[in-house]
């Protein structure tokens, strides 16, 4: 976005120190909107007049507004044009291609797709949250007078965007439910069974979960209009995509379908193509009207672009009409279709080649954010703009994925610890009082990143010190406003009310929640505890502690052995003590809702070999973090 970005640096030239007390505020004076609503100049070409809603071709498609728009879509001096354009996107409605192909648009952060079978009907990635899918089936039955019964749901993949409105489909617990076969043990990952409390927290962070809907706030969710989980389900899968690059042909309800495993944005990642159609149901594989997430900042495992591009290009050997995805709007026309399956497989692979080829001539994460930029003919294509990943954060990544967190200088192999460095430089700058005026003579001069890291330090002598603190907030809302990333507007936001108090945990995502974690196998959370391990509590400690499932007949332990604790499946060992229980009642110990004593007093619970263990046991287990400080520290 060359044009924008040169206005933007010109407006700080002019001094953006006005910008934040004068109150009539003109950040964006003469930034042009290079990436449209409507993408019909690009596709159609500039005299086409075209205004339908879609990509591509006006032909076998109709749309259907069903009414309102969750992001913010209006106009304001707090939110880049860009971005404002990004969320007239979203408005709410149905896409219907030959009345048989539906999706359902605009009510989440994904956008679940419909067919009309014989007798059934088959949805792919139900939404992420009940009431949001109840709200688009109820939508769905009431636009097009559809009352035929659920008869399959597709998971892409594991993220909860894809399946946690699940139960928000009525007879749902009777369809094929169709996923990768790795798609439970990715979901036990990402929630209790590893990662999953950090998700939970980072997540209010990228996505602003935590912020209001306002000019102040979250403008949209990147790939939709927002993303909150207000009821969290799960369906475990029951017919499963197998192996590596696994292909599953099925015909459901009159509907022929060839299922296939195309990892990218996720290992798991399947996607659907209907053959009598020629229209091809790309999944998250084309993540969306932005540029791809190759890395995502609120955490992940590195996810490798030479494995993605390649998943890109098995879709355009579909050679489709149409193409619909779970995030952003249909494409129409075979070389609509290819033009857009081809600039985004480009623009991965031109961001990995181009970052490996600056690593080998010893460029550091630091240059490949710099240095890194698309070409002039992708820059500013409909699917790649700067609204969910980002080139930014996706470069230096690949350094990271690719070569490890150590940049080559041996200084940062054990640096001074981050509070000790910046007392030190509080006292090279002659205390608290000089650096902070130098933070505020940044901030007024438009520096507002120079701002925040000068008051870092300040901060970091003294965590309850508010005037740093507010002033850093300021200084982290005026990169808000000027950006059109929102997982870095969101950041910024939430770590502005993280550092002035007046932030908000009321909202958080529950990534453990009781209806996920209901559909886990016992074995799986027996293992999941070993992450809750208090090392120094157990560090002299040596024993095995078993549960014995009556309700599945099956037993797995944990062996405690000084700080480590080792599952072990399918166990016929010698415990110290044996839990019998179902697995109802131990969900319930996990969660809160049973309490031991209690359990065991009424029989829920019994207990063989040394009592006293299991008390002991559970108390070298600790909680996660309720709401960890990401900012103040």
């Amino acid at each position: 976005m060359k044009k924008t970005t040169i206005a933007l640096s010109a407006v700080l030239a002019i001094g953006l120190a006005n910008v934040a007390s004068a109150g009539t505020e003109h950040r964006f004076d003469n930034v042009e909107v290079t990436i449209p609503t409507l993408s019909h100049d690009y596709y159609l070409g500039k005299d086409s007049g075209a205004t339908h809603y879609w990509h591509g071709e006006n032909q076998n498609m109709k749309w259907t507004a069903t009414g309102g728009n969750d992001a913010f879509d209006a106009k304001s001096d707090k939110v880049h044009p860009q971005l404002t354009a990004h969320s007239q996107k979203m408005e709410k409605g149905i896409f219907a291609y030959q009345n048989t192909f539906f999706q359902v648009y605009g009510y989440g952060l994904t956008s679940p797709m419909i067919v009309d079978g014989d007798k059934g009907l088959l949805i792919f990635d139900p939404v992420e949250s009940v009431d949001k899918m109840q709200a688009v089936m109820s939508d769905f039955r009431k636009v097009t007078g559809n009352t035929k019964p659920v008869a399959a749901v597709m998971y892409s993949h594991w993220h909860p965007d894809h399946y946690a409105g699940v139960r928000g489909i009525e007879g749902a617990d009777d369809a094929l439910i169709i996923a990768h076969e790795t798609f439970m043990a990715n979901v036990v990952k990402g929630s209790m069974g590893g990662t999953g409390p950090a998700l939970g927290f980072r997540v209010d962070y990228s996505l602003g979960t935590l912020l209001n809907v306002e000019e102040d706030g979250r403008i949209n969710g990147g790939l939709g209009p927002d993303f909150e989980i207000r009821e969290h389900s799960l369906i475990a899968p029951n017919t499963l995509v197998e192996g590596k690059f696994g292909q599953l042909n099925m015909e459901i309800e009159g509907v022929k379908v060839e299922f296939k495993h195309v990892p990218s944005e996720a290992s798991d990642e399947i996607t659907a193509y209907f053959p009598e159609a020629n229209l091809l149901f790309g999944s998250e594989v084309i993540q969306g009207e932005s540029f791809p997430n190759l890395h995502t900042i609120r955490g992940t495992q590195y996810r490798d672009p030479s494995t993605w591009f390649p998943g890109v290009d098995t879709l355009r050997e579909y050679n489709a009409d149409v193409m619909m995805v779970s995030h952003g709007r249909p494409v129409v026309g075979a070389k609509h279709v290819d033009n857009t399956l081809t600039a985004y497989r480009d623009a991965i692979q031109y961001t990995y080649d181009q970052s490996i080829k600056a690593i080998n001539n010893g460029a550091t994460q630091e240059d490949l954010i710099r240095d890194i930029k698309l070409p002039k003919h992708l820059e500013n294509h409909p699917w790649l703009g700067d609204f969910y990943g980002s080139i930014r954060h996706a470069a230096k990544q690949i350094f990271v994925g690719e070569m490890g967190w150590f940049d080559g200088d041996p200084t940062t192999l054990n640096p001074t610890y981050s509070v000790e460095a910046s007392s030190r430089y509080v006292a090279m700058a002659g205390g608290k009082d000089k650096m902070m005026t130098l933070a505020k003579q940044a901030f007024d001069s438009g520096d507002y990143q120079w701002a925040a890291e000068l008051s870092t330090h300040v901060i970091r002598v003294d965590l309850e010190d508010m005037k740093p603190r507010r002033l850093k907030a300021e200084a982290l809302r005026e990169l808000a406003y000027r950006e059109t990333n929102n997982n870095w507007r969101n950041w910024y936001l939430t770590s502005a009310q993280e550092l002035d108090g007046t932030i908000d945990y009321s909202k958080k995502i529950n990534l453990q929640a009781p209806d996920l974690m209901a559909e886990f196998k016992p074995a799986q959370l027996v293992n999941a505890l070993r992450f809750s391990l208090n090392a120094e509590r157990s560090a002299n400690q040596h024993f095995a502690i078993a549960f014995n499932f009556s309700d599945s007949k099956e037993v797995h332990a944990l062996e405690v052995r000084r700080s480590v604790a080792q599952f072990h499946e399918s166990y016929t060992g010698e415990a110290k003590a044996t839990v019998n229980l179902t697995k109802p009642v131990f969900l319930g110990l996990l969660v809160g809702k049973v309490d031991f004593s209690e359990a065991v007093k009424a029989g829920f619970i019994t207990l063989d070999g040394d009592a006293a263990t299991v008390p002991a046991f559970f108390g070298l287990l600790d909680k996660p973090a309720e709401n960890p400080k990401i900012t103040l520290r």
